[in-house]
Order: C-alpha cells, then sequence, then structure tokens
C-alpha cells in the first residue's frame, strides 16, 4: 500500500505541473496516460487480491442461501395476505352492521339511544393483533393513485425517454432522415489513449 500511496502523490504533482501548449506537451500528455492507466491495472489488481476471494465466498453464499431467503419471503408474503383478507373481511362485516343499525335508526325502528348502545356492544375491529409470544400484525392503510386512463392524463405528467429519444434522434440523423422536433444533434469531443 505504501507503494501505491507514494505513486499516487507523484502523479498528483505530475498534475499539477502539466500543462498541454505544444505538439511535444501533447506527445508527453500521452505517455503519462499511459503511465496513468498502468498505475490504475496495478492498483486494481492489488485489490482484487482482497475482493476477488470474498466476491467468490459472496456468490457461493448468494446460490447457497437466496433461494432459502425467497421462499421465506414468500411464505412471509402469503402469510400477511391471508391475514389482510381475514381483517378487511372482519371489517366489512363490521360496517355491514353499523349500516343496518342506522338504517333501522331512519326507518324509526330503532330509538337512537338504543342503536348506541349497540353500536357500542359491537366487536372493537383490531388494527393490530398481538400474540402471546409478543409476535404483532398492524394492518395500515394508504391511498394509492393509479392511472387508469393514460389517454387523459396531462403532458405535464409525462416524462421523456432520454434513452430512446438520444438513439432514435441518431438514427435518424445517420439515415439522413428529419429530426425528432427539439431534438439538436451536436458533436462534443472527447479524446482517448491509445
Amino acid at each position: 500500500m505504501v507503494v501505491i500511496k507514494e505513486k499516487a502523490s507523484g502523479m498528483q504533482r505530475m498534475l499539477d505541473t502539466t500543462q498541454v501548449a505544444s505538439e511535444d506537451d501533447l506527445k508527453s500528455v500521452a505517455e503519462k496516460i499511459k503511465g496513468v492507466k498502468l498505475l490504475k491495472k496495478f492498483i486494481t489488481e492489488q485489490k482484487e487480491k482482497y475482493t476477488a476471494p470474498a466476491k467468490a465466498i459472496i456468490a457461493e453464499a448468494r446460490e447457497q442461501y437466496d433461494p432459502y431467503i425467497k421462499v421465506c419471503e414468500s411464505a412471509e408474503e402469503t402469510l400477511k395476505g391471508r391475514a389482510k383478507t381475514y381483517m378487511l373481511e372482519q371489517e366489512r362485516k363490521a360496517k355491514i352492521e353499523e349500516d343496518r343499525i342506522a338504517a333501522r335508526v331512519e326507518k324509526g325502528t330503532l330509538k337512537p339511544e338504543t342503536a348506541m348502545r349497540k353500536m357500542e356492544a359491537l366487536p372493537e375491529v383490531q388494527k393490530t393483533v398481538r400474540s402471546d409470544a409478543g409476535s404483532a400484525l398492524r394492518m395500515s392503510k394508504r391511498k394509492v393513485a393509479k392511472i387508469e386512463n393514460p389517454d387523459i392524463v396531462p403532458d405535464e405528467y409525462w416524462v421523456i425517454d432520454d434513452v430512446r429519444v438520444r438513439r432514435e434522434a441518431l438514427d435518424r440523423d445517420k439515415k439522413g432522415l428529419p429530426p425528432i422536433p427539439g431534438v439538436v444533434i451536436t458533436e462534443e469531443a472527447d479524446v482517448a489513449s491509445l
């Protein structure tokens, strides 16, 4: 690690003093880039001495244990689904009974005082259930927005697929086809060391 630190410090000093103002400087930079790439390769190889065995261990552990973890996750989801179905059914039954009592009050076949007593006597629908061993289930509700008709969603909510636009715009340019409205093709320079 000492060698790597020294080389990296030297590279930083080289960066601080390197300017490109002539063809000779450009040639010198090409050589310096080659040296940087070699240093990067050396550092990567040194790192791999530690990470490769760890990656192999992780891959083996995933191969052995992940299928069983997935089985457990599936079992948990199934049990939660069954619990949710039961809890929602209990909630639905309680609502039906409350509505039935309210309807009798409206009809006049049940006094409001009696209705209040009956409502209070109804079993409370549990949102949280605890076992004797200390485990618990809690049902919560949240609002979820779902798109039912995408054709009428305003344009301001649509997201442009940048990757697709870039690919198709470059393909149209290559084939000499008209450009995509709102998209301009420009050239950007990049330098690669060989």
